[in-house]
């Protein structure tokens, strides 16, 4: 066999972790070894090991490269045409898609299994929400679809709050037979618009959301 140019290498390794993420987000962490991976994705465990060290690095390297997918969709709903709202939308649109695939055990095996993957994540995550929510405020209250009187840092901080108490709620099943985790992250994210939103940003929202049937 041929050996790979490192860039060669590079973008098989970034297939195969957005294959690994596909299978881990249908079946979840813990009941996904190596092996099972390998016959999923439809390669040998060997393969799997020339590109990643072990699971932990797999792992690792899946969430690192979610939230790189997560700020390429933030970048594109920021510069995109339209107004605050319809950048929020969007962003809301592809995490809301993400939760809808994941597994019901994901976040639980994340955070028992693979501890330091699951800390560094939320840390990323923290990081790009609070920086994209307080981008979307300003530019919201610039176009008068959100009120003057918030505080941008601290309405990021809130709203950063309110996502781990959801996370909690899905890995609890706290509204296990009542809301799903995904409904749980729409309902927060919607709430949070209608929160901040001016009169002229709520007629906004509520026509774009029956128009286009949203989240359907």
């Amino acid at each position: 066999m041929a050996q790979l140019t490192s860039h060669q290498g590079a973008e098989r390794s970034e297939q195969l972790l957005q294959q690994a993420m596909d299978v881990f987000l249908r079946l979840g962490i813990r009941s996904v070894n190596m092996a099972d991976l390998a016959s999923e994705i439809g390669v040998s465990k060997k393969t799997l090991y020339v590109h990643f060290t072990d699971k932990d690095d797999l792992i690792q390297r899946c969430m690192s490269a979610h939230c790189d997918q997560m700020e390429q969709v933030i970048s594109e709903a920021e510069n995109r045409e339209g107004n605050a709202i319809d950048s929020e939308l969007a962003i809301i649109d592809f995490v809301h898609a993400v939760i809808t695939k994941m597994h019901p055990s994901m976040l639980h095996d994340l955070r028992k299994y693979h501890p330091i993957a699951f800390d560094t994540i939320n840390k990323r995550e923290d990081e790009i929400i609070l920086g994209t929510v307080e981008r979307n405020i300003r530019r919201g209250q610039t176009e008068g679809l959100y009120r003057l009187d918030i505080n941008p840092i601290l309405t990021a901080r809130f709203l950063v709050a309110i996502g781990y108490e959801v996370k909690k709620c899905g890995e609890r099943s706290t509204f296990q037979g009542e809301l799903s985790l995904s409904d749980l992250y729409l309902q927060s994210s919607l709430y949070h618009i209608r929160a901040i939103s001016t009169e002229k940003g709520a007629q906004y929202l509520q026509s774009k959301l029956e128009k286009e049937k949203l989240f359907q």
